[in-house]
């Protein structure tokens, strides 16, 4: 059985940027690669404004913020990537 990773991107998904979708191909790229499944979660940012949707972040393995996305709450992003380093989670980030 493999292992499950679950990835939280923080920001919000826009099919026509292209970035978004190639970051979800990286990630699948770089999954089959290592052997391990993953769950890949959009955050959007102004969630991360609330107690629910921060606390909704201990159910991520990790998390990365996409160079380049405009983010519709800088200070959602901003506290998502706080409570990433306060959980002590892997952050890959601008």
């Amino acid at each position: 059985m493999k292992r499950t990773i679950n990835i939280g991107i923080l920001g919000e998904f826009n099919p026509e940027k292209i970035s978004h979708p190639e970051t979800v191909n990286a990630v699948h790229h770089a999954a089959h690669r290592l052997a391990v499944e993953t769950t890949i979660t959009w955050i959007a940012t102004p969630s991360l404004l609330t107690e629910t949707g921060q606390q909704s972040l201990k159910n991520f393995d990790c998390f990365w913020a996409p160079p380049g996305s405009p983010y519709q709450s800088a200070e959602g992003a901003l506290k998502g990537i706080r409570i990433a380093r306060e959980l002590n989670k892997p952050f890959i980030g601008n």
